[in-house]
């Protein structure tokens, strides 16, 4: 029997194939490209001293480009390199160009094994929770990245799962080539630590109840070989420090919701070498607590009040006694300021949040689809008095002082946007110097990605 291919009949299959065609999702590529610019103006004063007399005041640009290039040859498989450069030029006081290296911000293997096994290894970001404890792997570089060299084995299953964490950061990058790294004479390389960095750790996340995200973590973390002298004042010998904490997000009906999260550390840290010094045992603390209301209402305001408090070095130890102050691990960033951690730089080092207690009143708003509005007051103490003597900078009392933000973040398209952020502060008796500074950033990015 003969089968005839009428036109009709062509007809018909044109239009399934179509239909089908139709229905059948566009391929996704296997390789993604993007690149993004980002550029700042910042301008700042009496952030550290708190002094008008001193002459401390700086205007700089900074100029960070990315490029990189993601492959997925298969759906459980997938490769990650990119590139990242951040240059300055300093106006006030004028200063040169300073060129910078660039490096491997992100250089990682993602591996599913299977449904519930997956691990990704290399130079990959890492945040969990709020970043109260792992967000940067490098505090010292500024915000041109926040890598960590890493290797994250993650066993999923229903709605929760637990990631083993191995780190390494060294004070220095050595795991990759740099372009144009200073290591000439007279020139300081740049550092990622003041110390090395290694640390051990499970991350428990479970969404198991609707509205509730439940976390669990612990970390064993050792810092050894800092760089500075040991005669200088902020010299840390090397430490054993295991953090254990949890965080728990609970939403409500109305728009409210709340959060928090608790860490205690302990450890021993070794005695300064060629002094009489002895080891001494670690005991702080650090955690938050948070109410959030979104109203239903033009403009989609938010508000949200937190009390946040870090251990600080109980005055009645002795060298040989425990240490009490809190180890932000690998979270020093400005989580709260970027005002505030140049203002801790002489006291533990940048971004070094420890002995601190704030309270946290915010308000947001959006008048258009494309802007944000933020203003936030902290109210700032210290639970102990500078363990630094009086002196230039350190006063006697526990009041570090005020801080008001304000923000605005604008989007022009999906792939450029910006924002204003002012910061002022007004020093409390914690410090000598009473006279108010300022930290004023203007940001423009511009993102671009493409897959094929």
């Amino acid at each position: 029997m003969k089968t005839y291919f009428t036109p009709s009949r062509l007809a018909m299959a044109l239009a399934v194939s179509s239909s089908l065609m139709a229905q059948a999702p566009a391929p996704r590529g296997i390789f993604e490209v993007g690149f993004e610019e980002r550029v700042r103006l910042e301008d700042h004063d009496n952030i550290i001293d708190h002094n008008d007399a001193k002459v401390d005041f700086s205007t700089y640009y900074r100029f960070r480009s990315r490029a990189w290039l993601t492959a997925n040859p298969t759906s459980d498989l997938e490769f990650s390199v990119g590139i990242c450069n951040e240059n300055r030029k300093i106006t006030r006081p004028d200063k040169a160009y300073n060129g910078r290296e660039v490096f491997f911000d992100t250089f990682y293997v993602d591996y599913k094994f299977s449904k519930a096994w997956s691990v990704r290894v290399g130079r990959q970001n890492l945040m969990r929770g709020e970043g109260f404890v792992l967000f940067d792997g490098g505090a010292l570089d500024g915000s041109r990245a926040a890598y960590f060299n890493a290797l994250d084995l993650t066993y999923s299953w229903s709605r929760s799962k637990l990631e083993f964490l191995a780190i390494s950061n060294p004070l220095k990058d050595q795991y990759l080539p740099r372009l144009n790294e200073a290591n000439g004479p007279g020139e300081t390389p740049q550092r990622l630590n003041e110390r090395d960095e290694q640390a051990l750790g499970l991350y428990y996340t479970a969404k198991e109840w609707t509205g509730t995200t439940l976390e669990a973590y612990y970390f064993l973390k050792t810092e050894k070989n800092d760089y500075r002298p040991i005669a200088n004042a902020q010299f840390q010998a090397d430490r054993r420090i295991s953090t254990l904490g949890s965080r728990a997000v609970r939403e409500f009906q109305d728009g409210w919701s709340v959060n928090g999260e608790f860490a205690y550390q302990w450890g021993t840290q070794d005695g300064r070498p060629g002094t009489a010094e002895t080891h001494r045992d670690i005991g702080s603390w650090g955690g938050y607590g948070r109410v959030k209301k979104v109203v239903a209402a033009p403009w989609k305001p938010t508000f949200s009040a937190a009390y946040i408090a870090m251990s600080g070095q109980d005055p009645n130890s002795t060298a040989s006694s425990k240490i009490t102050a809190w180890d932000p691990i690998f979270s020093r960033w400005p989580r709260w300021s970027e005002l505030y951690i140049y203002s801790q730089v002489p006291e533990k080092g940048v971004a070094y949040s420890t002995n601190t207690v704030m309270w946290e009143e915010e308000v947001r708003l959006s008048p258009l689809a494309s802007l944000d509005l933020r203003a936030t007051y902290y109210k700032m103490a210290a639970l102990q008095a500078p363990s630094i003597l009086p002196g230039t900078t350190f006063g006697t009392g526990k009041t570090r002082g005020d801080i008001l933000q304000f923000r605005a973040d604008y989007k022009f398209s999906p792939e450029f946007k910006g924002y204003i952020l002012y910061e002022h502060l007004t020093p409390g008796d914690f410090y000598v110097g009473k006279d108010g500074g300022h930290f004023l950033r203007v940001e423009l990015s511009y993102l671009f990605k493409t897959r094929f």
